[in-house]
């Protein structure tokens, strides 16, 4: 049942790191558990990503997505990237069975320009700037709810939020008092677990979760998976006013790398590990006074022994080499954010941050020394509302970083009310997009042993005289909100103009290498359209993007090439799910991506046309609520993800699970 909220007696608190929770009007009252996302996403829809400050959607300075448990349940998405196909502008790809892409326009496998936050932590990685989906610590069944900002926010995260930001937010451990235990099986070879338990102890709740997932992947490639994986939070409640949250997950993984029948990159083992701790202090002395110190730590690891069979090349024999591929990457992070409201117009997020990533990468960086660099950050969000009908966002982030050094990104958006139930937003943004480490100084070559010789083959190489990529955004939106008939939509028309794009680069002599370089300006224009519905027992989530992708300029026509066919001309999306009655559910999922073809390693991908459905069914078992459900993914004609022999075909997984 959805409870309303009465603002004249409540107030809606957002932690700045997803904590929902209500205070009261007396600070003598204890602190309320977190409400739930029908809460969140009912009268009152809020989202805290965009600006750091709880807004209204129709309030926020730029375009947002909001997939809630709900959404990612009728689904039927085993995987977290996968969810990202509900976004309207945002393209997922499978490079193989156990790596995703997920990126926002210019798709790419690595080198993302979409910063990624899990719990306020930044989780994408330095080496290459991509993110490891499926080596996260994080269950689906955690999740509470991912906001998704379309769009440049560098002025509110800095570097990397590009072309926008993921904000993942997990569930107070309040909200699963209990135990869940569930279980999945289907194609291809695929066996998954997953046991949690949720509990409290005086003043502090807690919740941990253990989760195994395996599979073949794709026929034709090397690319299975087994992981394992823990996670935790603890919420402490200190006074009435001050809290403290701890967070830590670990996940172990085997993944299939390689190509069959491939002398320098054949089948082989990656040992993989990712892990993180997280640190958060709160105190909330007021409605719109709020100040939170976090610190946390990510580690990454990659393991990879190759072997090279011998083979000839030219007039002599290359013999048998090992090929070592070790990647340690981890990053510590500290944060001050103070949200207050200097009037009864006028309200700031505002901070810092410092940062420290270190990389230790011999294959990659050509050298056995690690590499550290440094990141510090000043952040400023205001809203002001001079009349009661027009919001002023303005912000911007200052940020200084050993490779770039000292950069400015500005953002300033209006929304109008043109009355209660429709708004105008207009904007203009810039950011910035610091090169990886690769692209920095990135030494990639392969020694081999041969009859007359090592002989060094290069693969690529960094270039330090690189700028960051530059984009400035402008877009007009149109909101439309109903919620006491649970319908909203809005439209975005927007316009990117990127400068500095980085590519790679053939060079032939006498061996095929890369190089990168500052290889193109590019504009895209585009309409980004989502309609979200809700009656009674019936949702409905429908997601449209139209883009255009106009090449300025670029280095030669191979990268012209490249980018021109990295944005689908068209993506469309649509989930609708039905409740019949307390037991049965059934729901429907519709997507459509036009001819494109990924930078990096990509080919060339026709129009594909994929239809999921799911059919589940609730009931008790031994006295506690138990779920049946049965997915089919990809019901018709097969297709390809990423490359030609990635062939997607049609999926069957069973899912059980038991919360007592």
């Amino acid at each position: 049942m959805k409870a309303s909220i009465n603002l004249a007696r409540w107030r809606v608190r957002i932690g700045i790191f997803g904590f929902l929770y209500v205070t009261g009007a007396s600070a003598a009252e204890p602190v309320t558990p977190p409400l739930s996302e029908q809460d969140f996403l009912g009268e009152v829809p809020m989202v805290l990503t965009v600006s750091r400050l709880v807004q209204p959607v129709s309030e926020a300075p730029a375009a947002v997505t909001v997939i809630d448990r709900d959404m990612i349940r009728t689904s039927g998405f085993r995987d977290l990237a996968d969810v990202f196909r509900l976004v309207p502008g945002f393209y997922v790809g499978l490079f193989t069975g156990n790596e995703q892409l997920v990126s926002g326009g210019l798709n790419n496998r690595f080198f993302g320009r979409v910063q990624v936050l899990l719990d306020g932590k930044s989780v994408y990685t330095p080496m290459f700037g991509l993110v490891p989906w499926s080596a996260l610590p994080l269950a689906l069944e955690d999740i509470e709810r991912i906001e998704v900002s379309r769009g440049p926010n560098a002025a509110t995260y800095g570097a990397n939020s590009f072309l926008g930001v993921i904000n993942i937010i997990t569930r107070h451990p309040a909200q699963d008092q209990g135990t869940l235990i569930a279980t999945r099986v289907g194609d291809p070879g695929l066996a998954d677990g997953l046991v949690r338990h949720a509990g409290k102890y005086g003043d502090l709740d807690y919740r941990v979760t253990l989760s195994h997932k395996q599979d073949n992947g794709f026929e034709l490639r090397n690319d299975s998976q087994r992981t394992n994986s823990i996670s935790g939070r603890g919420d402490l409640r200190i006074d009435n006013n001050k809290s403290l949250e701890f967070q830590f997950g670990y996940t172990g993984a085997l993944f299939g790398e390689g190509y069959f029948g491939s002398n320098d990159d054949g089948p082989r083992d990656q040992h993989a590990q990712s892990s993180y701790q997280q640190m958060v202090w709160r105190q909330v002395s007021g409605a719109d006074d709020e100040m939170s110190v976090q610190f946390y730590h990510t580690y990454n690891l990659n393991h990879e022994v190759f072997t090279t069979p011998a083979f000839t090349e030219g007039p002599f024999q290359i013999l048998p080499t090992v090929i070592r591929t070790d990647l340690d990457a981890e990053r510590f992070d500290l944060e001050f954010q103070r949200n207050q409201r200097l009037t009864p117009a006028l309200r700031l997020a505002w901070g810092l941050s410092s940062r420290l990533d270190r990389i230790h990468a011999p294959l990659y960086l050509g050298n056995d020394s690690t590499q550290d660099t440094q990141l510090q950050r000043l952040f400023l969000n205001a809203e002001w509302r001079p009349v009661a009908d027009l919001i002023v966002n303005a912000g911007a982030a200052w940020e200084h970083n050993d490779i770039n050094g000292t950069a400015l990104s500005p953002r300033l958006a209006l929304s109008y009310h043109l009355a209660p139930r429709h708004t105008l937003r207009a904007g203009v943004s810039r950011a910035l997009r610091t090169q990886t480490v690769l692209e920095d100084i990135g030494s990639y070559s392969v020694t081999a042993n041969t009859t007359v010789g090592p002989l060094v083959v290069p693969r690529f190489f960094g270039n330090a005289s690189l700028l960051p990529e530059s984009i400035v955004t402008r877009e007009l939106a149109y909101i439309f909100d109903v919620p006491e008939q649970g319908f909203s939509a809005d439209v975005r028309l927007f316009e990117d103009r990127v400068h500095n794009v980085i590519a790679p680069v053939k060079v032939i002599a006498p061996f095929e290498y890369f190089v990168f370089r500052n290889a193109a300006n590019v504009t895209t224009r585009g309409v980004q359209t989502q309609v979200r519905w809700r009656a009674g027992s019936t949702q409905l989530h429908f997601a449209h993007a139209y883009t255009k992708t106009i090449i300025d300029s670029a280095y030669n026509a191979a990268v012209a090439e490249d980018l021109q066919h990295s944005n689908p001309s068209n993506t469309i999306s649509l989930l609708l799910s039905h409740r019949f009655g307390n037991a049965l559910e059934a729901s429907m999922g519709y997507y459509n991506v036009r001819a494109m073809e990924v930078i990096g390693d990509g080919k060339p991908l026709k129009t594909y046309r994929r239809v999921d459905a799911r059919l589940a069914y609730d009931f008790q078992l031994n006295g506690s609520r138990a779920e049946a459900a049965l997915v089919m993914q990809n019901l018709f004609k097969p297709y390809y993800e990423y490359r030609t022999e990635n062939e997607f075909d049609s999926r069957a997984l069973a899912t059980l699970s038991m919360e007592f």
